[in-house]
């Protein structure tokens, strides 16, 4: 009897002792100030925009995940996306690769603006980045950043003709990377499974 009325006295201890794991979320939003901290924003603008309002470029997202466990999930999402990657780079905490793009593809993923310059766009394409850093509490936070590069043709016959103009980034594209990891991460989360499960998600870019 006195052991089954410890028995019963246990578990209620460690009942909010799971409800206070349980309670901590799988996914949490970037404080305000995450780009300070980095440079690259800075080192892709081109130098006609250093005069431009200072537009917070890339995306974040902090997960109550490891780094390893990210980067080897997104690994895994590319693959399912089938993207055209080259100059690929990955390590434990970082990923870089670039993609071509055709000339949907550019104007869904840069500004307006920067395209704005007299040119008949025939396509470009884009350098990634995405660093995820643990944090103290045990997040991991991604920052995923992108700088793009547009080919064409200048409709000015007088304007000096070039191999690229560097463009600016709408932000789709990293937003796109971080809503994957948002709904991978908290499906994972919440079934406490261990088998990765894609999201069903459009593709940004389509495969060819």
């Amino acid at each position: 009897m006195i052991s089954l009325l410890l028995g019963v006295l246990a578990w209620f201890l460690a009942v909010p002792a799971q409800q206070s794991a349980a309670a901590k979320p799988a996914v949490r939003p970037c404080p305000d100030s995450w780009s300070d901290s980095s440079s690259n924003a800075k080192r892709n603008r081109p130098k006609s925009s250093t005069k431009e309002t200072h537009q917070k470029t890339g995306a974040c997202i902090e997960l109550a995940f490891s780094t390893l466990e990210i980067q080897e999930y997104l690994q895994s999402f590319a693959r399912s996306q089938q993207w055209k990657m080259s100059d690929d780079q990955v390590n434990e905490d970082t990923w870089t690769f670039s993609m071509e793009l055709d000339k949907e593809e550019l104007i869904r993923t840069t500004t307006e603006d920067s395209r704005n310059r007299g040119v008949e766009w025939t396509g470009g394409s884009v350098r990634v980045h995405v660093n995820t850093a643990p944090l103290p509490d045990r997040y991991s936070r991604t920052i995923a950043r992108a700088s793009f590069r547009g080919y064409g043709q200048s409709t000015d016959q007088f304007a000096v003709q070039k191999e690229y103009w560097q463009l600016d980034s709408n932000n789709n594209f990293e937003n796109s990377i971080v809503s994957a990891l948002r709904s991978h991460f908290t499906a994972t989360s919440s079934a406490k499974t261990l088998p990765w499960r894609m999201s069903p998600e459009i593709p940004l870019f389509a495969s060819r």
